[in-house]
């Protein structure tokens, strides 16, 4: 990024220029109003800031960057490895009861975890591969999924 002379700041901007995807503002809304809602990423808070700023500003975990004086990227903290599951097993120790979605390899432990997972806009082989888990396209398939999951308990 440097030798390009890209800031952090240069790819905000980039950032900010980013909509979330279509229905996902609505799904987090109606989402929090059936329960707390925690999103659990491996981004970085500083990329993460203009995009959750559009969702309403839903509660995020993630990792940090390291910014220079001069403000370009110098480096990255990771709160914890596997972090997605360690905060899950850090809710579950509180009593919360947890249901996650994700998409990814690196979402498979914290889905695992959760007393309820489901797979959300996956690609295929990890459909295939995780069969035991439902897997949703659909923003209001996933809510209606977790609202049963709710209720039932």
């Amino acid at each position: 990024l440097k030798a390009h002379k890209l800031k952090l700041k240069d790819i905000q901007n980039t950032i900010e220029k980013i909509n979330p995807m279509d229905g996902a503002k609505n799904f987090l809304d109606n989402l929090r109003e059936l329960s707390q809602v925690v999103i659990l990423s491996d981004t970085f808070t500083e990329f993460a800031l203009p995009l959750m700023k559009k969702l309403g500003m839903p509660t995020i975990f993630c990792n940090s960057l390291t910014v220079s004086e001069d403000g370009f990227i110098s480096g990255y903290t990771l709160r914890q490895d596997n972090g997605k599951y360690h905060a899950v097993k850090g809710f579950q120790s509180m009593g919360y009861k947890i249901i996650a979605s994700g998409d990814s390899y690196n979402d498979i432990e914290m889905i695992k975890q959760a007393e309820k997972g489901f797979l959300f806009r996956s690609p295929a082989h990890i459909q295939e591969e995780y069969k035991e888990f439902q897997s949703f396209v659909e923003y209001d398939e996933l809510y209606q999924a977790i609202k049963r999951e709710i209720q039932e308990k």
